[in-house]
């Protein structure tokens, strides 16, 4: 196999209760030839594959599970242009000018999100939220407030919120914030099976469950070898395998972590239905999002290691813990756990993804949407691969290109 194996997520995900149209997956039963191979099937693959039809392109997609089902059923799907790493903590390591582009495209991939899938009438639940950056161990009140200025300084408007417009606007027990407008939440299930559906329409092919065994590359063609034996030849390539790092990748300038979520039950108080996207400036962070039938979803307890077997085995433990830090927060709700789940993410330094063209393999590109901000890296993804394979200019590959040795 040419990318590693993960148990990408254990557990009980809220995403697995709520059935999805069904794909049209077929199996391989001969050689094909195709302009674009995508290599797995959740929400980046997705989104590249309606991107590349779009223009015009043959896509071939390609998963070893049902598509939608690895490290998609894990994530929470808040879908935000906030970066992991704020622009206190950026600017010193990409400089000022690198920092400020990064966040104001991260700004542009939220809404160019937001605006496709409306365009597309892709019914996954999208809600425009506020989001609240509450203050941590990364930075506290006083660093919170620079933050803001440096946001404000370069266009992207949030405001500072004292602890008692906290508790009086949302029953939150946090001694100051950044509410910043226009994130969202989306059913994450529901969104990559929408993008998927399109390229479908447009002609694409979905292969599950499918691995591919070898990948060779010469300067005008990919060849890739199929567990089925088959051998497919394309223009193109394109790894969207989340977590599950190709093996031509594994050097790279990233750590895989464990990650924790659960989501209550259905609240009693309506009002919990307009809460918006709470997260910390801290390490590890909490994040907390409703839902728009009024649950609570809420993730953290985030630790270095990927090993399945330690992660589960952290389960008893993390839950309560991620309980308390929620009821903390906001006591007035129920904490118990009606869904429980853990997973795996990536992340980088700098909270920025990887995106490009792989070294060492012509005519093979990858997008390793890494960070907590995962879909909105994804959308950056798409945008990006098919700048670079229809020969468009692309203004940011050098914030994102896979490092050379």
């Amino acid at each position: 196999m040419i990318t590693a194996e993960k148990e990408l997520h254990f557990g009980n995900p809220l995403w697995s209760s709520h059935p999805s149209r069904n794909l049209p997956v077929d199996v391989i039963r001969k050689d094909l030839r195709t302009d674009v191979v995508i290599i797995g099937a959740g929400i980046s693959g997705s989104m590249i594959a309606e991107e590349l039809t779009d223009a015009g392109l043959k896509v071939v997609i390609l998963d070893k599970r049902y598509p939608g089902h690895g490290s998609t059923m894990a994530t929470t799907a808040l879908l935000q242009f906030e970066i992991d790493q704020p622009l206190v903590r950026l600017i010193p390591l990409l400089g000022y000018e690198k920092a400020a582009r990064a966040w104001r495209r991260a700004k542009l991939c939220t809404e160019s999100l937001a605006v496709r899938i409306q365009m597309l009438g892709i019914s996954c639940g999208l809600h425009l939220q506020q989001s609240l950056y509450l203050n941590g161990n990364k930075l506290s009140v006083d660093e919170l407030r620079k933050e803001m200025e440096l946001r404000n300084q370069i266009g992207l408007q949030s405001e500072f919120i004292k602890r008692k417009k906290l508790f009086d606007e949302y029953g939150l027990h946090a001694a100051a914030a950044l509410r910043s407008y226009h994130s969202y939440s989306a059913h994450p299930y529901r969104l990559s099976n929408g993008f998927l559906l399109k390229a479908l329409e447009r002609g694409a092919a979905v292969y599950s469950p499918v691995a591919v065994s070898d990948i060779s590359s010469s300067p005008r063609r990919v060849y890739i070898q199929t567990s089925y034996g088959f051998n497919i030849t394309a223009r193109y390539a394109v790894f969207a395998t989340g977590y599950e790092v190709p093996e031509y990748l594994s050097d790279q300038p990233f750590k895989i972590y464990s990650t924790w979520a659960m989501a209550t039950p259905k609240q009693a108080d309506s009002s919990l239905k307009r809460l918006p996207l709470i997260w910390e400036a801290a390490d590890p962070y909490l994040y907390i999002r409703p839902t728009p039938d009024g649950r609570i979803i809420c993730g953290g307890e985030d630790e270095e290691f990927s090993n399945e077997e330690r992660r589960n085995a952290l389960n008893t433990s993390k839950l309560p813990a991620i309980q308390r830090k929620l009821s903390k927060l906001l006591p007035q709700i129920d904490t118990s756990a009606e869904f429980a789940w853990s997973g795996a993410f990536g992340v980088t330094s700098s909270g920025l993804p990887l995106i490009g063209d792989v070294p060492g393999l012509d005519n093979c590109f990858a997008v390793m949407a890494f960070g907590g901000n995962g879909i909105t890296w994804s959308r950056m993804g798409a945008e990006m691969i098919r700048n670079l394979i229809t020969g468009k200019e692309e203004i940011d590959e050098d914030l994102v290109r896979f490092h050379r040795k």
